[in-house]
């Protein structure tokens, strides 16, 4: 069963002890703040389902916090519920005109409050099943490049407007032409499952990994600085020589180019290009390592 993660920003105790009652007998898991800003500092570690949202708050306004949620595109298909003391319909318009999926009176029946909860959710499954089809490779049951392309395009806004950090990686399976031929492309298959897996179970929740195309994957790390991606990359390309990614009985191991934002990073084919430079010398220099762009090269 599915248990769905419910953002709360709520903050007069009585509602939230309403709420509270209204939902957890449908096992939701409930995540409950009482400002604007810290719902959205959560949002990215917390990935909820539905936000459950109130006008008046201490900081900034519902409002402005629903603005900003559906600025961010990786939570566009987040359902946010306007749950409140509606005192004109002017204030209705607003919150369905700023994104919101719904809006509620806080005077409102209990049990219609359950309803529009159990039908968002619902929506957003069924989205988020489709969006998932469009944006999964399907030999890996990673994300694809379009996905990639994707985030990494909301990553350089946020570096370039916050003035926040991030790193991207290109990881290529070292040799894979070479398997390709001598043990045919279902071996090939098999080896990129086996290292998709290795990758998966060694990278942060935070992270984005893809099948960036053929025997190549893109990685992409929020809030890490060159160095920490460094360590990260060594991290997985160890775990993929210690564990079980054979061919022909012989180890499949990977190389690693990484590359970091910088307010000197024009565009997005930068960093790109930085990662790939750095891939090119990782398997110049003899392959199963990491290595990191510098203008000076190595």
């Amino acid at each position: 069963m599915i248990q769905y993660k419910i953002l709360i920003v709520e903050d007069e105790g009585q509602d939230v002890q309403r709420l509270r009652h209204i939902l957890e007998p449908e096992n939701y898991e409930m995540i409950i703040v009482g400002t604007g800003g810290q719902a959205l500092t959560l949002l990215e570690q917390q990935k909820p389902d539905l936000v459950i949202l109130d006008i008046l708050l201490p900081d900034i306004d519902g409002f402005e916090v629903c603005r900003r949620i559906k600025q961010m595109r990786q939570f566009a298909a987040v359902p946010v519920l306007f749950f409140s003391v509606v005192r004109a319909i002017d204030e209705r318009l607003l919150g369905l005109e700023l994104g919101a999926a719904d809006f509620l009176s806080k005077s409102a029946d209990d049990r219609e409050l359950l309803v529009r909860v159990r039908n968002l959710l619902q929506t957003k499954k069924t989205i988020d099943d489709i969006v998932k089809q469009s944006f999964t490779d399907v030999l890996t049951d990673m994300y694809n490049r379009r996905y990639f392309q994707f985030r990494l395009d909301d990553e350089f806004r946020r570096g370039a407007q916050y003035r926040s950090y991030f790193s991207c990686a290109i990881i290529d399976v070292d040799h894979f032409k070479a398997i390709n031929d001598q043990y045919g492309h279902l071996a090939g298959d098999r080896v990129l499952k086996n290292v998709a897996q290795v990758l998966r179970t060694s990278v942060r929740e935070s992270d984005i990994l893809c099948r960036y195309g053929g025997d190549e994957f893109g990685w992409l790390l929020p809030e890490t600085d060159i160095e920490g991606a460094y360590a990260a990359a060594e991290r997985v390309r160890r775990a993929v020589r210690a564990g079980e990614c054979t061919a022909g009985g012989e180890t499949v191991t990977i190389s690693c180019g990484v590359s970091a934002f910088s307010p000197a990073t024009a565009v997005i084919d930068d960093l790109l290009g930085q990662a790939d430079n750095a891939l090119y010398r990782a398997k110049e220099a003899g392959r199963d390592q990491t290595r990191v762009f510098s203008v000076k090269g190595g």
